[in-house]
């Protein structure tokens, strides 16, 4: 699977440098960022000089989105890119508007951490987060963005609730909702186990949550959010850290059962 995997990615990747979905259009930060991840957490090497060049030619400025920030500094360690890093932290250090928004404050706070800047959680902040959980019904989408926030800025949130929320969205497929009573897509999945891994718990079916990833893959290598469905670098990418951290999860478990002996 691995090696079918890599070539998927591969076929995304533009003449001219750089992934994107399809290849024939121009590269995007996003496509190269999931390419870039798969490779890395399979320990593939990658060197083309082309993606290098596409990389370092990104402009970047004040509306450069925090999201696109991130992931170009991950591109930048993985191709060894210590001049774009640098322009990526003045850019950055440079942005006098602070996150605002749920969906920018991971990155805010990830920025922060790599370029030294210190991150103090904000009334505001908190209050955002705990009226997003507040909610009736809160996406497991929303749930991974507070718990990151939440473990980085050690604000504290309702766990037990979590807890209760993210496991119920688990289907009986292996699979997880949106939210508990929802149809499973892969991209829930990740949300879910990532959340549950920083909250030291794990899903009630870790072997059925595994099952589901794999049912997720498609016969040219790639995953997509469902089965048969089509596939994408970014569900693919999903799909390996998934399966990463169930596996973490696997060896924790046992590391626990060896201390009980």
């Amino acid at each position: 699977m691995r090696e079918e995997l890599i070539k998927f990615i591969f076929s995304m990747e533009n003449p001219s440098g750089g992934f994107n979905y399809p290849r024939d259009t121009p590269a995007s930060i996003e496509e190269t960022y999931y390419a870039i991840e798969i490779l890395c957490r399979l320990e593939a090497e990658y060197t083309n000089m082309r993606t290098k060049r596409y990389v370092l030619r990104i402009d970047l400025g004040a509306d450069t989105y925090l999201k696109h920030l991130y992931q170009l500094t991950r591109i930048c360690d993985y191709l060894g890119l210590s001049e774009k890093d640098a322009e990526i932290q003045a850019t950055f250090l440079g942005r006098k508007r602070t996150a605002r928004l749920l969906s920018d404050l991971p990155y805010h706070i990830l920025l922060s951490k790599r370029y030294g800047r210190k991150v103090t959680p904000t009334k505001q902040w908190t209050e955002l987060i705990m009226k997003k959980l507040d909610q009736k019904k809160v996406a497991l989408s929303t749930c991974c963005k507070c718990v990151l926030i939440g473990e980085e800025l050690a604000i504290e949130l309702p766990v037990n609730r979590l807890l209760d929320w993210i496991k119920k969205s688990q289907n009986y497929d292996g699979g997880f909702g949106f939210y508990p009573g929802t149809t499973s897509f892969l991209e829930n999945v990740w949300y879910a186990v990532s959340s549950l891994h920083i909250l030291g718990s794990k899903p009630n079916d870790v072997d059925e949550c595994e099952r589901f990833i794999l049912r997720c893959a498609s016969n040219n290598g790639g995953f997509g959010r469902q089965m048969r469905a089509l596939p994408t670098l970014e569900y693919s990418m999903m799909a390996v850290e998934g399966l990463i951290i169930l596996d973490a999860m696997r060896s924790q478990n046992e590391g626990n059962l060896g201390e009980m002996r």
